[in-house]
């Protein structure tokens, strides 16, 4: 990645402007969508149009010209990139299985519906009724084989897979990964390596900005979760300086969740 004379470092303005400016048409949108037909229909395919030309129009109006190959629009190295992608899969896919049937079986299950069924608060029970969607927890047997055979994949699989590809996790990518961890990363050069990545300051701001940007659309705290996957997401794109593997890695969590979510509630 290009880095900036050290004597003068970047400013941010132009990288948090971008930022606010985007999220701001993101949040339009959504809440037009609300009551305008045509865009709820199309609102993922804006959003991504919004996400990927951002940067260049930014780069347009400052003069720092913006390059999508430079910024990790690219295949290479491909074997780089397939490892990473298996490491990240092999280790957080487990963890984040056994964190879903642990933390809806607490929070749907038999015991604590029970229990708010004895506590007099609408609150609390409008509360665990948010958090659990659709018609209702329903893992069946806790063992780990008779969980599995539940498993399912949503309707129209093939397209919601190239949708989560092509509309939300490559746009996404590109702008809060390719551009703005990229700008960052300007102001704040990595100073430490992790896992063979060059790593530091430009890293975590971003990807509070990517949760930020995901709680400032639609003012859903449990947005803010994407905070963690997008180090992972980051990472990725500083190990290989391409953001080929975090793409797919962002989608295949999106994925994940759809099966877990359609097979379960």
């Amino acid at each position: 990645m290009r880095v900036e004379s050290n004597d003068v470092r970047p400013s941010l303005r132009e990288p948090l402007l971008t930022f606010l400016g985007t999220i701001a048409l993101a949040s339009g949108l959504f809440w037009a969508g609300k009551v305008i037909p045509i865009i709820r229909q199309n609102l993922h395919a804006c959003i991504a149009v919004i996400f990927l030309y951002a940067p260049v129009v930014a780069g347009r109006l400052t003069g720092r010209r913006f390059d999508f190959q430079e910024a990790g629009l690219r295949l290479d190295p491909v074997r780089t990139n397939a490892l990473v992608l298996g490491l990240a899969v092999g280790v957080t896919f487990p963890l984040f299985v056994a964190s879903f049937f642990g933390f809806y079986d607490v929070v749907c299950g038999v015991r604590l519906a029970r229990s708010m069924a004895s506590v007099s608060s609408h609150f609390l029970g409008d509360m665990v009724a948010g958090m659990c969607p659709g018609s209702g927890w329903q893992p069946g047997s806790s063992g780990i084989a008779a969980r599995l055979a539940q498993l399912r994949l949503p309707p129209s699989f093939a397209l919601l897979a190239a949708n989560q590809v092509l509309v939300i996790a490559l746009p996404e990518e590109m702008f809060f990964r390719g551009y703005l961890l990229g700008r960052l990363e300007w102001r704040w050069p990595p100073e430490r390596r992790f896992l063979g990545a060059p790593v530091g300051r430009a890293l975590l701001v971003s990807a509070a900005l990517f949760a930020l940007g995901h709680f400032l659309v639609d003012f859903n705290p449990q947005r803010l979760a994407v905070f963690f996957p997008a180090l992972v997401f980051g990472w990725m794109r500083a190990r290989t300086g391409s953001i080929a593997p975090g793409t797919a890695f962002h989608a295949l969590c999106n994925l994940l969740a759809d099966v877990l979510h359609t097979s379960y509630f």
